[in-house]
């Protein structure tokens, strides 16, 4: 072998080796996948398609609708999923929505704004959505396609959607809405306008139950809101839940901002073009380990134990079942969800999100 074809052959046993560590980097690295069983997992799924009431949500008032279907239920519960701020078109959190369907509920997504500064930002979105809501379930007495368990109603929603749920979840009676049995305000924001806002939660019934969850790079409306909510409600069980950050991989990193939740699904697309705002977050948004370890876990088990007293343990407590985030696929655990069971007062901070962390304890 000559000087050149041993320097070819060296030269090529170095790439070779060089791609085999790259590709054996990304496998060790690799998020964990979405889990088969129990809440969050694909396994749980009993409907292989979905119905799409979409003729309805063209007003600022509107709804969208989603039931399971394939086969179609005689029954189902009621998730009201409330939009955040200028986030109304329903694809940005279409992966989710497709998981709560799947897992046969009906799920109702009332629209409040019909464009980012239509109506008037902040005013009239209780009225706006609280008619949604009562119009989408008119319209199932109607139809009469799927009998809604009103027995058995969650609140959630995602940024001001979420403040608005926990509004809701106090003042539902005044606006002729079903009393929920849980309510899920995910990242809620934010305590600066009127609209929607309480001075405290101690009106909330005790019989509801809560979670409220914080991300812990959240830098849009932090966790001052979902501190509010979780110190002051009257429900009797109430967890707050940060979401964190797993400082101890720089590759691939996981999201813990404001957009987290969002989970884009094309099939829920329901009119076209894009303001500032579901820019930022279709572009964001990536269906994860986040979403199916925190976000879709917690709402599976909140329901499950509100509706049915079962799979609590994966809803409250701070116990492994609720924290457990997965297995990198090095087979080491990502850095588990934080558990706040008791009120927290903590000092003020110039920075949004450093009111909770890793200087906070459970009392």
């Amino acid at each position: 072998m000559n000087i050149t074809s041993r320097c070819f052959s060296y030269l090529l046993s170095t790439l070779t080796i060089s791609i085999l560590f790259i590709i054996n980097s990304f496998a060790q690295h690799g998020k964990p996948d979405q889990p088969e069983h129990g809440p969050g997992g694909w396994g749980e799924y009993q409907h292989e398609s979905i119905e799409i009431i979409g003729e309805y949500g063209d007003k600022a008032d509107g709804f969208w609708m989603y039931l399971p279907a394939s086969p179609t239920p005689d029954t189902a519960n009621v998730v009201i999923f409330l939009h955040g701020f200028a986030a109304h078109n329903p694809d940005l959190y279409g992966g989710w929505l497709r998981h709560l369907v799947n897992r046969g509920n009906i799920v109702i997504f009332p629209r409040y704004q019909k464009k980012m500064l239509v109506p008037i930002p902040f005013k009239g979105y209780t009225d706006n959505a609280a008619k949604g809501i009562k119009d989408a379930l008119a319209f199932l007495e109607k139809e009469q396609k799927i009998v809604p368990h009103i027995e058995n109603v969650v609140y959630t929603g995602h940024s001001y959607g979420g403040k608005m749920a926990a509004y809701f979840a106090v003042k539902y009676a005044q606006y002729g809405l079903p009393k929920p049995k849980a309510l899920y305000p995910v990242q809620p924001g934010v305590i600066g306008f009127k609209e929607a806002q309480l001075l405290n939660y101690g009106e909330m019934e005790e019989d509801i139950k809560l979670i409220t969850v914080v991300g812990q790079k959240d830098k849009i409306v932090g966790d001052e809101l979902a501190l509010l909510i979780f110190n002051t409600a009257g429900a009797k069980q109430k967890n707050l839940v940060l979401s964190v950050a797993d400082e101890s991989r720089k590759k691939p990193k996981l999201d813990v901002t404001h957009v987290a939740p969002c989970a884009v699904d094309s099939e829920f697309k329901a009119f076209r073009g894009k303001n500032y705002i579901m820019h930022i977050g279709g572009y964001r948004a990536e269906t994860d380990v986040v979403d199916f370890y925190c976000y879709w876990k917690l709402l599976d088990a909140l329901m499950d134990c509100s509706f049915y007293d079962k799979n609590c343990e994966y809803a409250f407590g701070n116990t492994e079942q609720q924290t457990f985030m997965g297995y990198w696929s090095d087979g080491n655990p990502v850095e588990p969800l934080r558990i706040f069971t008791e009120p927290i007062y903590p000092k003020k901070s110039k920075r949004k999100n450093k009111k909770i962390g890793k200087d906070v304890k459970n009392k």
